[in-house]
Formats: C-alpha cells, structure tokens, sequence
C-alpha cells in the first residue's frame, strides 16, 4: 500500500471516531471566511455557553467543580470532545468518564485527576492506538500496551480523548508530515505550531485540551508552548517515566529526550507533574530515578540572566520581555545577574552531532517502507549530511565523552557565579530566551540555540508567557547587523504589524532533578510579571 493510501485510510479513521452529530467539515472553510486568525476565538463563537464555561476553566479548577458535583465527568469530556476538530476515541472516553461519574456518586475518587480529560502526544503508547511519529510506515499498527505514563494518570483518574499530531521522525521544530499534514498556531493561523509537540500546543492553546503531555529532546515541549503562549515543563531525563513511549532513535542514551505536562495555567502544570512524581514511577520502570517531590517554598531567589546567544541576537519583543522580567523580579526583592554561557555553542554542535549519528538510516529507513519522502522540516532542522554513514562504536563513545565534558564546563559555571552574587551562592535558575522571536511563520528559520543546550545539559526547564507583542513598544530595529545567515533570516521574519498581540515567552532552567526549583522561580516570574 502506497504512502498516499494509508494516510488516506488514517484520515478517514479520524472522521469516523467523531460522533456524526458533531462533525462539520466546513469549520475550517467557516474560520477563513470569517478573517478569525485566532482558532481559541473562533471556537468560542460557536461553541454553546454551557460547554464553553467548562474549556475556560483550568484543571485546577475543573478538579474542584467536579469534587463538589458541579459539573460531571461525561459533561467535562463531552465539551473537550466537541470542541476538538481532530479526535480518536470518543466514545472510549465517554464511556470511562460515565464509570467514573458512577464511582463518585457511589462516594468513591478513582485519584487526584478523576474525570479530567488529558490529551496525549502521539508516541504515548496506548492499548488498540497507534504511535505513528508521524510516518505512514507506522500507521495501522496498535499498539499492545500502555505507556506506564498513561498508566499513572489512569490510576490517578484522567481519562483519554486524543492524541495529538507530530512531525515525521520527531525531529522537526514545527508540525507536519505526510500522514497528517500541516498543523498551524492556534493563535495566529499564519504561524507555525511549533514541534515536535505543535499538535498537543494547538490543541491547548485552542482550547481543546486542559493539560496534555508533550516530550522534548531539542526543544519539542517549549517551542510549541512559547509559540502558543502556553506554560510547560522540561523536566530532566529520568524525573517522569519514558517507559512504552515510542520514540525516534530508541536507545540513544545521550542527549535524551524527557516528558513533560503542558498547559494553559502553571498551576496546572506543577499538579500533574507532582501527581506522575507521586506515582512513584521508579517502582516500575528502572530509568526512573528514585527522586520523591520536594516542594520548594516562595522566597528570595538569585536568578542568573541570559539575554543572548553570541550567534543569535533575540529580536525586539525578546529583548524587551527580558528587561521587564528582570525589572519586576528585582522589584520583588529577588536579586538578578546577568550571565553568559560560553559553552553554549559548543554544546549546540555537539548535540547536533548526536541527532545524526546514524546518518538518518532511521528516518529514511521508515519512509522506504512506504515511498514517503521525508518531509523538508526535517531536513532542515536535522543535518543527516554530517555524517556520510553511521559513527562506529569508537567515534559513538568519543561523542558521548565529548557531551560529559561539556556538562562538566556548564556545572563549573554555574557553581563560579557564587562568586558574583551578593548573597554569595549559586544562582537558583537561569531565566533566557527559548526563540530569537515569539514564533515563526510557516516554513520559517530554524533556530535552536536557546533549546538544544539545555538538553545537552539534561536541565529542568519551565516555560512562563511573560508579554505580548506591541508593535508600538517592538519597533522593528533597522540598524540591526546580523552576524551570520541565521541571525539574518530571524531578523527578515520579524514584522511589529504581523507579530501584534503574540504572546512572549521566556524559560526557567534549572539543573538536573530540581523541577520543583524550576517550578518554584516560574511561579515567582509570573507573580511578579502578570500581577502588574
């Protein structure tokens, strides 16, 4: 069966998962019309009041409401389920949201998230559904057990309606491939999602989804949300189970890729990703470490500042939010240094080396299998020619040394800025950029110089939508002087006029396993930063 063929067949299961009575083809066509570039505002003028007053709501909460028989599960999932445009299992997902409203009235909580819908980035495996990563070669074949991830939140009561859509091979900063095509900003239908979790940000930022995981091995989980004004977590490698979710390049051990909650409040984030810490993973899967949640009180944080990376100068809207963030930070008492990272360069190259150690056998092996082309994004994003054939044994292990040496250059920094704090201790949290620029068009640059570092790095990181866009305040700066093709083509992109109204996103790093950290100082930017 030809490519075309089985995407065909994978569309066409999508449309008969969604009930008849909610189906319009025409929505899309409806939206256009209307000049609504915002699909979040779109969805609120045709969705009924009643439904709409539940997807306003945070998990937080949604919790609450249903704790105090407010609202009904099945009444939470059904207006999920109906404002979704793309959707799976409906009716698998009305059925357990029926059980679980059958357990409460008997007096009984099945967890913390009983009767909240979550939705899930396609590699969650899940018992009868697919884990494409967006190749046709992979469609059609379901899979035989749940991710212990999904396992957890079903413990916990979530219930499933969804998985979202990524880009061929992961490995894409926006979202599209053969199978499932393009996948445009919630927020500004002519912006990128984002990747490779851009379908799971479209879904929240429209506002079809409450929380849902996304996973992140070079900036899959921030780039989504800082393109999609969402907050985010990052965790480090071995914090929240991996185990049974398919991915690409299985096995790397490197520069490894983690999973993380994604959402439209932080509190929400901070709620999942102690209900998974809670869950005690460890006890089941041997990656997870053994790290119980810490909560981290409010206080006076020192906070190390990175305004910029030496070859990819932040445009205008970056450069402001930065200054504000740290202004309203010192106003709150927290003391705030600026910082370079030296080794960040290095650290961009050497993680570049590790994506394409195998020459991309795998991801132009998959395509084979169907006479699938892989998609350009990918192409661009990853640069298989690196390497004209996979890297031995010896050259795998003098790149992974070469990755441990870089780590221990950025852990020294980070202990040397004791020396330029008042309090004279270390800094709690980097606070930086995540992109030169709020989003990117369609097909725009790809510039992962704020991301990929850090999971060299294997940091904590939690994105925060500290601005917006004001074309009054972001003139665009015509005596910029780029200094390379990529900081040129960031410059060419910027518009004030097209980029009004865009959210402006910053995240919080913190090191290996301190999540509750990292959390803890987002809460604190944003405190200081939307309370005013």
């Amino acid at each position: 069966m030809s490519w075309e063929d089985i995407a065909q067949r994978k569309q066409n299961a999508i449309v008969a998962a969604i009930p008849e009575e909610w189906r319009d083809s025409s929505l899309k066509a409806k939206m256009d019309a209307s000049g609504e570039v915002n699909t979040n505002i779109y969805l609120d003028s045709v969705l009924p009041e009643n439904e709409k007053a539940i997807t306003h709501l945070s998990l937080v909460e949604l919790q609450h409401k249903l704790a105090s028989g407010q609202v009904t599960a099945v009444e939470v999932v059904r207006a999920y389920c109906f404002e979704l445009s793309l959707g799976y299992f409906f009716d698998e997902a009305l059925e357990r949201a029926r059980e679980l409203d059958e357990k409460r009235s008997e007096g009984g909580v099945v967890g913390p998230l009983h009767g909240i819908p979550i939705s899930l980035k396609d590699q969650v495996d899940l018992v009868g559904k697919d884990s494409t990563l967006g190749y046709a070669s992979l469609a059609g074949k379901p899979k035989q057990k749940n991710a212990l991830i999904a396992d957890q939140l079903l413990k916990a009561g979530a219930v499933f309606y969804v998985k979202t859509a990524v880009p061929s091979s992961l490995m894409a900063s926006e979202t599209y491939s053969n199978l499932n095509g393009y996948t445009t900003n919630a927020l500004h239908s002519e912006f990128s999602a984002g990747g490779s979790s851009g379908g799971e940000g479209s879904l929240i930022a429209a506002g079809a989804s409450v929380c849902g995981l996304g996973t992140d091995i070079g900036g899959s989980i921030r780039i989504p949300s800082c393109f999609q004004g969402l907050y985010a977590l990052k965790p480090a490698n071995g914090r929240l189970s991996y185990m049974n979710v398919t991915n690409a390049t299985s096995g790397q051990e490197c520069v490894v890729s983690s999973i993380g909650p994604m959402a439209r409040s932080l509190q929400d984030v901070k709620y999942v990703t102690k209900v998974l810490v809670d869950s005690e993973g460890w006890n089941w899967d041997p990656k997870v470490l053994a790290v119980p949640w810490k909560e981290v009180p409010q206080k006076k944080f020192v906070i190390g500042m990175w305004h910029s990376c030496p070859e990819l100068k932040p445009q205008p809207p970056v450069v402001r939010a930065l200054e504000e963030t740290k202004t309203a930070l010192q106003r709150e008492g927290h003391e705030v240094i600026d910082i370079e990272l030296p080794m960040s360069l290095k650290a961009l190259a050497t993680a570049t080396k590790v994506y394409v150690a195998d020459a991309g056998k795998e991801a132009f092996g998959e395509c084979a299998k169907t006479g699938e082309t892989l998609i350009n994004a990918v192409q661009i994003c990853v640069p298989w020619e690196t390497f004209d054939k996979p890297l031995s044994v010896n050259e795998w292990w003098d790149l992974c040394n070469e990755s441990y040496e870089i780590k221990q250059a950025f852990y020294a920094y980070w202990q040397q800025t004791a020396e330029w704090t008042t309090s004279k201790r270390p800094i709690d949290a980097i606070i930086c950029p995540i992109w030169p620029v709020p989003a990117v068009p369609k097909h725009g640059p790809n510039t992962e110089n704020y991301t990929i570092p850090f999971n060299l790095f294997d940091c904590a990181s939690t994105v925060v939508p500290v601005a917006k866009v004001d074309k009054h305040k972001d003139a665009k700066n015509d005596a910029f002087k780029a200094s390379n093709e990529a900081e040129q083509s960031v410059h060419d992109i910027y518009d004030p006029e097209r980029y009004h109204g865009m959210p402006v996103c910053l995240q919080v790093v913190t090191k290996k396993l301190e999540e509750e950290t990292s959390l803890a100082v987002a809460t604190a930017c944003d405190n200081a930063v939307n309370s005013h």
